[in-house]
């Protein structure tokens, strides 16, 4: 049988499997026959996996290389203990040699079955994962996708040992799976080792067993070789036992301290963790680390931005990763900066296993921790003794640079097994290099489709963040989420930042993308991890902006500015910059009524080139409601000012127009009121108003100083409607012209003044004309006075004249009169009485009837409050003063009449407040005795309400007093206590003395009386009995104080015990 010839050949030459020290086994049964395992080298290393070579011999040249691929192979060397060392993997590559008829040489590699890893790229998002739950999604998806792969590899993350953070957003981007996966375990500090699942077996021909990629993150997790301890031995051909033969020791200078720092949106500053951190270990004996200052100081990715409600149940970013990092990169220094290469015989040293070395001259004097190493890599070589002839053979059929190796062998059989290993001693943390700007996929700006909930058009977060869909995700590879980043709605990303062109605290600038559209997506500082929005692109059926909803490019190019879309509706909202040569003008437009504000050189919207043209200036118009508000003042001028050289409220043209107007206003008004007719009562208003618009600050740009509203023109203005024109004041409306004022009205001119109408014409007399009807002059409260320098005329050119009055009428000229009254006719002459009648009758006596048909006097109008404040038994507070606010909260002010009297008009319907001023009259002035008789009590006293049975009570009490009276008031010890109670009745009032009355002090009541006498009342009310200069001193203290206008002290007590207990208010 051709098949297993080439094991006769060896059998019959000596080479028995027994004799055998490599044995090998695959998973294709059909080549265990075929196959002869002459030779491996292979390395192995923490954090990268195993490769071998195998130089196979065959008898057969004619196997097919596709029977190798994807062949699970177990190589089993024998050890010195006799064990067999087990080695698996996957073939990758196979290769055939030199064949000479009856022997052919295979070249195959050996991997482990992350190298399948290297073989899928692909591109994924995920969401709200920790690396380990990574990680385990996809081992996961391996097994149930690949047969090979779930045979060839398990999972064992027990050597995990932290709590990872969970990530909000994590990108795989056109990286292979194994780039992917580690480098987000170099992140992470995570150790990946593939190792055995049986490191020795007791029969080469044990079945083979998946290979173990052990997760580990701490130094403890390691285990020990099953030997554990090897010995240092120099190379002899007689040592029985696998030994280290050589130590070499490596230091390397490492960096002395490492810097982290990023930037943290949260806090909206950089992120640096404890700063610049020195290493733990000493590089040099001749300078500490921070004299060498060798800092390795980083600027990473800015902190992930989780939800900002915590609904996606990310770790928050914070200082603790940075420092987590700072650690990490240390302790990768630390390791590099002294390791050790040993190498010897040993066959069953495995990589990621520790061991104790024991009998070397110089690592004997340290402690055991320190004779303690773990195995990081591993480079060996093994083979099996030929029989001469056949290796001979073999030796014509190697290339040059494998026969040299092999001549070696030959030459050198003590060294026909080798291994060199990389060590570390055990108490050094063993962690993956990372490097946060190589150890990431490249990242370029690429599209994406916004995404968001369900019925939504603009979904976005607190700070204008939105999700996207990546483009490239496909379902199949997010099943394991629920589909979560290609679902096409907000589970497909985490909130990604929008680019602004202006982002303040509150302001700037908002576009914030909508659901369905395109936009471009970018990476902070390269990482694929950190996307953001960078703008939107119109593509395809998404036509570039189309202002007006007209027009498209490039016919439109000319226009540019912004235009936007009513969410779920046909509306848009529009800035339009128009630079077309001869049409530049800008517009703010909304939809909505076609509101629009025009400027420049207003044409009609464009869907060319050009357009026709709509007037020179701005337009602000609407086809709904408009408003202009201005709260401090509006200037409406059309006076000219050229290139905007002036400030913005430069109303001097209208000042000076409304000075003119005033002065002419003040001339007349004099003439007026030299005629002894009343003078013109707004020009202190308009002198107030023009006051206003001067400058408020000199120092700044002209401003009214209170809100006013200005339309001037130097040509005319017109106010027109074809409805009604309301002009209302609530103060006064001044008309001023320098020629004429005109009323024309095509039915009624109707004039009415609460108060008085007064009419002056100072040099051309005035007319009223009644063209048809009566002209009728009614007086209905008083009478009316018609005088006249010259001749005053009654004409009735065509009826009659009629003089009535219901009591008398007299006529008098010259020295002459003719009285009419009820009693008779009364002619009165000093020259001579004429008659001439053609007849003279004198009848029997007789009367005439009178009938007046005045309307009575009309009663107050709405808006009109009279004012009347007086004391109680009739007398008036002269000139006072008074505030009035309506109901809508204006406030007038003014002062009483003589009378206490005051008409105040202008006010709102409804309720008002109105607060009068003390009276500020001097108390003790003789003007401020009413003179009125004494009423005690006092039926209208303002307290009488409250007190009609104390005051009797009191007044009694008084009067049971007075015969006491002279007595107390002699005693000088009782003057202070009276200055005392005086004092407590100022403030007081009347209320001062009731304490006293109810206590029934003995001649209290009395003190306090006298004790405001005047001298000259005393002694007409109590005689001569008493100590008057005691009184004086008393009154002179009274007259001294400063007291209360509305107290009792300063109105009643003066008018001395008229009414004592009144106040005058």
């Amino acid at each position: 049988m051709m098949s297993n010839k080439i094991f006769q050949i060896l059998d019959s030459l000596g080479l028995v499997a027994q004799n055998r020290v490599l044995h090998v086994q695959f998973s294709n049964p059909l080549l265990n026959n075929q196959v002869f395992l002459q030779r491996i080298e292979g390395e192995h290393t923490l954090n990268q996996g195993s490769v071998a070579e195998l130089l196979c011999l065959s008898t057969n040249a004619h196997i097919a290389l596709k029977q190798f691929i994807g062949c699970q192979v177990a190589i089993d060397q024998v050890t010195d203990m006799g064990q067999f060392f087990r080695t698996t993997g996957i073939i990758t590559e196979a290769s055939q040699g030199q064949s000479d008829g009856s022997l052919t040489i295979y070249n195959l590699t050996l991997k482990d079955p992350t190298a399948l890893w290297h073989k899928r790229r692909n591109s994924r998002v995920f969401m709200n994962k920790s690396v380990r739950d990574i990680s385990e999604i996809l081992f996961k998806e391996w097994q149930g996708k690949s047969p090979l792969f779930a045979s060839s590899l398990t999972l064992d993350t027990a050597g995990l040992t932290k709590d990872y953070d969970v990530r909000p957003f994590v990108m795989q981007s056109n990286e292979s799976d194994y780039d992917f996966l580690t480098r987000l375990w170099r992140s992470e500090g995570i150790n990946w080792l593939v190792d055995e699942s049986q490191l020795l077996v007791a029969d080469p021909n044990a079945s083979i067993q998946p290979q173990v990629l052990r997760l580990i993150d701490d130094n403890q997790n390691y285990q020990a070789l099953e030997r554990r301890s090897l010995r240092y031995q120099r190379s002899s051909a007689t040592e029985q036992f696998d030994t280290i033969t050589q130590v070499k020791a490596e230091r390397r200078l490492q960096p002395t301290s490492v810097h982290v720092q990023r930037w943290q949106a949260d806090a909206l500053q950089q992120e640096e963790g404890s700063g610049s951190v020195q290493g733990k270990q000493q590089h040099s004996e001749h300078f500490d680390n921070a004299s060498l200052n060798l800092e390795d100081a980083w600027h990473v990715s800015p902190a992930w931005m989780q939800d900002l409600n915590g609904e996606d149940q990310a770790t928050a970013s914070g200082n603790s990763q940075i420092e987590q990092l700072n650690q990490h990169i240390n302790a990768y220094h630390h390791l590099n900066s002294k390791q050790f290469t040993v190498s010897g015989n040993v066959r069953d040293a495995q990589v990621g296993y520790w061991f104790e070395l024991n009998d070397h001259p110089e690592l004997d004097q340290h402690d055991s921790a320190d004779k303690e190493f773990l195995i990081l890599s591993k480079h060996y070589y093994n083979q099996n003794n030929l029989p001469k002839e056949l290796q001979q053979q073999l030796e014509r059929l190697l290339p040059k640079d494998k026969l040299k190796a092999a001549q070696f062998d030959t030459q050198n059989p003590e060294q026909r097994h080798f291994a060199e290993l990389n060590v570390v001693r055990r108490n050094i943390k063993a962690v993956p290099e990372y490097h946060p700007l190589e150890h990431r996929p490249a990242a370029y700006p690429q599209r994406a489709r916004v995404v968001g909930l369900e019925g939504e058009s603009i979904h976005v977060d607190q700070w204008g963040r939105i999700k996207v869909r990546f483009l490239f995700t496909r379902t199949d590879d997010h099943s394991h989420d629920g589909g979560a980043g290609s679902n096409d709605n907000d589970t497909d990303s985490a909130w990604v930042d929008v680019l602004t062109p202006w982002a303040g605290a509150g302001y700037g600038a908002r576009f914030l993308p909508r659901v369905g559209e395109i936009v471009v997506i970018d990476f902070f500082d390269g990482n694929i991890d950190r996307p953001f929005v960078v703008g939107r692109i119109h593509e395809a059926e998404r036509h570039p902006t189309q202002f007006d909803q007209k027009g498209q490019l490039p016919d439109t190019k000319k226009l540019s500015g912004i235009r936007s879309e009513e969410v779920d509706g046909k509306g848009f909202n529009q800035l339009r910059f128009d630079d077309t040569t001869g049409q530049i003008s800008a517009q703010l437009q909304s939809s909505h009524a076609a509101s629009q504000l025009n400027l420049g050189n207003l044409s009609h919207p464009k869907d060319s080139a050009t357009s026709d043209g709509r007037g020179e200036g701005f337009e602000l118009r609407t086809d709904q409601w408009g408003a202009v508000r201005a709260g401090s003042g509006l200037l409406v001028s059309t006076h000219k000012q050229d290139q905007a050289q002036g400030v913005h409220l430069d109303a001097n043209e209208a000042k000076q127009q409304i000075e003119g107007s005033l002065n002419n206003a003040k001339a007349l008004s004099e003439v007026a009121k030299n005629q002894q007719t009343d003078p013109l009562e707004v020009l202190e208003n308009l002198k107030t108003f023009i006051e206003q618009i001067e400058e408020k600050d000199q120092d700044k740009a002209a401003a009214f100083k209170q809100a006013l509203m200005i339309l001037t023109a130097p040509n005319s203005i017109a106010l027109a409607s074809n409805e009604d024109i309301h002009l209302s004041a609530d103060a006064q409306l001044s008309q001023t012209a320098g020629d004429s004022i005109n009323l024309t009205t095509q039915k009624n001119l109707i004039a009415h003044a609460q108060s008085k109408i007064s009419l002056f014409a100072a040099q051309e007399g005035a007319r009223l004309y009644a063209g048809k009807g009566k002209v009728e002059i009614q007086a209905q409260g008083d009478g009316a006075d018609l005088i006249a320098r010259k001749a005053v005329q009654i004409i009735s050119t065509e009826d009659k004249i009629e003089i009535s009055a219901s009591k008398e009428i007299v006529i008098t000229a010259g020295g002459s009169q003719l009285k009419i009254n009820g009693s008779g006719i009364f002619p009165v002459t000093g020259g001579k009485f004429e008659v001439k009648a053609g007849q003279h009758l004198f009848m029997g006596g007789g009367s005439a009837n009178f009938s007046s048909s005045l309307p009575p006097p009309p009663k107050r109008g709405q808006g009109v409050l009279e004012l009347l404040h007086d004391y109680s038994h009739g007398e008036f507070v002269k000139g006072g003063s008074y505030t009035v606010v309506d109901n809508l909260g204006k406030e007038v002010t003014g002062k009483l009449d003589d009378k206490g009297f005051a008409r105040v008009s202008g006010l709102a319907t409804g309720a008002v407040k109105v607060f009068f001023e003390p009276d500020h009259r001097d108390p003790w002035d003789t003007a401020s005795d009413f003179k009125r008789p004494v009423e005690w009590p006092n039926k209208n006293d303002v307290d009488n309400e409250q007190s009609d049975s104390l005051i009797a009570q009191m007044s009694k009490t008084a009067q049971s007093k007075l015969g006491e009276l002279s007595k107390q008031l002699t005693n000088p010890a009782n003057i202070m206590k009276n200055i005392q109670t005086a004092q407590s009745i100022k403030s007081e009032g009347a209320k001062a003395l009731m304490p006293m009355l109810k206590t029934e002090a003995k001649g209290l009541v009395t003190d306090q009386v006298k004790s405001f006498l005047p001298i000259s009342e005393v002694g007409q009310k109590i005689g001569n009995n008493i100590d008057l200069a005691s009184i004086q001193k008393i009154n002179d203290f009274s007259k001294l104080s400063s007291v209360d206008s509305g107290s009792l002290v300063t109105n009643a007590l003066p008018q001395y015990l008229q009414s004592p207990f009144k106040k005058n208010s």
